[in-house]
């Protein structure tokens, strides 16, 4: 396969289904699209992959609020190079990068701690209180936003 990871400025919109498995709600990833950082892997020629980052309002705070990798190019290692290459667009002063990720996904957090993030703290009734419906992940609720970091010299 041929994989190539370009930034993605324009059009972002059009990434959406790739988006939505990540973050199911079409209005929460809206609020974040056009302030972020975009990155898009394609796999010959096509799209695989998508990451989104965003600068906090803390200076050298940084978020990554989307990751995701089409189901068909599961395992290759796209999520690994996607992570690895938004910590390199960063700009020179960012010194933590955080991702949240539900209570119930226990894939991913097994990801991000592969990419060394680690627990930091939880938002409690994150999910509830700010998405409109349940989201359901292996039969349970997701309810609690809980959160990793990667400091300084983990990049």
């Amino acid at each position: 396969m041929q994989l190539s990871i370009k930034q993605i400025t324009q059009n972002k919109e059009e990434w959406m289904p790739l988006l939505l498995l990540a973050d199911p709600d079409e209005g929460m990833v809206k609020k974040y699209l056009d302030r972020g950082l975009m990155l898009g892997a394609f796999g010959d020629g096509q799209p695989a992959g998508v990451i989104v980052a965003v600068p906090l309002q803390e200076p050298g705070q940084w978020e990554i609020k989307n990751m995701a990798v089409a189901p068909r190019y599961w395992r290759r290692g796209i999520g690994t190079l996607l992570v690895e290459e938004i910590e390199n667009c960063l700009p020179p002063d960012a010194d933590t990068l955080w991702v949240g990720t539900g209570d119930t996904s226990t894939g991913p957090l097994a990801f991000y701690e592969s990419c060394g993030f680690h627990f930091d703290h939880v938002l409690e009734n994150f999910f509830v209180e700010h998405y409109p419906e349940p989201i359901i992940e292996d039969g349970k609720q997701c309810v609690d936003m809980y959160y990793l970091k990667k400091e300084p010299g983990k990049w």
